[in-house]
């Protein structure tokens, strides 16, 4: 198999992956249940930083992927799901920040000496972390169709 494809297969899998434990962090948080939440987030964090230092390593010894090659629908598509990456980045980095900071609270610690959150603090959280698992959910649909184009285009 070409390395690229390879490495895109695995880059796949680990989206559907990251995408599994965002859905399971938000079924747990739905259950009360914030130290699976936590966990499970933290995971699909990681899987996104495993993705980018992978990433870098793929342009070092494999290279760029040939866009000249692609079709127009084929650019696009790529140029909708790096898109998606940015935002599920910027939301999910942002999310992660308000996270910590809450797990600082009462509402996780369960400690009576530590302060409460406010409630702008768990929207704010809530909200990045919706646009995040959203965007990934995307990014994943739309890199379905870039695999696919890959290995139409290696025959």
């Amino acid at each position: 198999m070409d390395p690229k494809l390879l490495y895109w297969s695995l880059a796949f899998a680990n989206m559907a992956a990251l995408v599994g434990f965002a859905v399971a962090g938000i079924r747990a948080v739905r259950r009360g249940e914030l130290t699976r939440h936590r966990r499970c987030m933290t995971t699909a964090a990681w899987l996104v930083g495993v993705f980018l230092a992978s990433y870098l390593g793929k342009r070092a010894w494999v290279g760029a992927e040939q866009l000249a090659l692609w079709s127009l629908a084929a650019r696009i598509n790529l140029y909708v799901h790096e898109s998606f990456v940015a935002c599920l980045l910027i939301a999910g980095a942002t999310a992660l920040t308000l996270g910590r900071r809450l797990a600082r609270t009462r509402r996780v610690t369960g400690r009576a000496e530590d302060p409460l959150p406010s409630a702008d603090q768990l929207r704010r959280h809530r909200r990045f972390g919706w646009v995040a698992v959203t965007a990934s959910t995307l990014g994943l649909l739309t890199a379905y169709g870039i695999l696919a184009g890959m290995f139409e285009r290696a025959g």
